[in-house]
């Protein structure tokens, strides 16, 4: 669902020299950046010691939404976006035998869209993937309600994406866990961390010079239990997946307002005035970097 413009194979005969320097060294700074940034969002998702920040003026954007690479967002012509909301599937099951943990541990995020990728390209692993512990069927919609709450901004024609039940044709895909995992396989629950997001993302001035990336999907995961084990409540599942989406549109930080929805306290358990000003304004700006 690219452009074809993003799909031109890199044409560096036709290249001046001092484009194909550029060239050159923009896909070097992507070397040199692409496992951090993939990464970053999640990472970032620890509470801040002392009283949470409020703010009482008009809505505004925060800063947070910009990555210390620059900005991410989707391009217009990657659009409609396609969301494929698993019912309960998890990636646990797909162990490194190295170290006696799934793939999927949080040590190991910056990989996630790389192993999701393969996992649609092999039917039988597909279809050996098994359904999270603690996972009860009204998750689904829960998950499907938190990613869908973002269409209120279609109308504003920046951003149009549709939920497909055909995981071959998505660009965004959400899974299920019982509790996240480091690469030691210990469970972490500290922070009230429900979800993390992983997306690979390519220098758009690259792009545009004629470069040709390797596109890799979005990769949401959100947690089914709560620390001492209990389902987690619909309402914790459905603030989960709208925060989790907003990641996976570009919001890479946290806000520090803890009123909003994209603050590591999940405000009120939706999109806040001050999550909307900070999505359109991003929206209006020239990204650096594209999932």
């Amino acid at each position: 669902m690219l452009p074809a413009a993003i799909k031109t194979p890199y044409q560096a005969g036709k290249s001046s020299k001092v484009g194909r320097f550029f060239i050159r060294l923009a896909w070097l700074y992507l070397a040199l950046t692409l496992v951090q940034f993939a990464a970053s969002p999640a990472l970032a998702q620890r509470r801040p010691a002392g009283k949470p920040q409020t703010q009482s003026s008009g809505p505004r954007p925060y800063p947070e939404f910009r990555s210390r690479f620059g900005v991410i967002r989707w391009l217009s012509d990657q659009m409609p976006l396609k969301v494929f909301v698993s019912r309960g599937l998890s990636l646990d099951s797909i162990m490194d035998p190295q170290l006696g943990a799934p793939v999927a541990n949080v040590d190991n995020l910056a990989a996630w869209p790389n192993l999701v990728a393969q996992i649609v390209e092999n039917p039988q692993q597909w279809n050996s993937l098994g359904v999270a512990e603690g996972y009860v069927d009204g998750h689904y919609q829960a998950a499907l309600e938190g990613v869908s709450a973002w269409k209120a901004f279609e109308p504003e024609g920046f951003l149009s994406y549709q939920i497909t039940n055909d995981p071959q044709e998505a660009d965004i895909y959400v899974f299920f866990t019982k509790q996240f995992v480091n690469k030691l396989g210990m469970a972490l629950f500290a922070n009230d961390i429900r979800g993390y997001t992983s997306k690979t993302n390519f220098p758009y001035k690259a792009i545009l010079a004629g470069g040709q990336a390797a596109f890799k999907p979005v990769v949401i995961v959100l947690r089914t239990t709560e620390a001492r084990g209990a389902s987690m409540p619909l309402g914790k599942m459905k603030a989960a997946a709208t925060h989790e989406f907003g990641h996976a549109l570009g919001i890479e930080g946290h806000s520090t307002n803890a009123a909003d929805l994209m603050s590591v306290y999940y405000g009120r358990g939706v999109i806040s005035p001050n999550d909307a000003a900070t999505l359109r304004y991003l929206y209006r700006l020239q990204p650096d970097l594209i999932p």
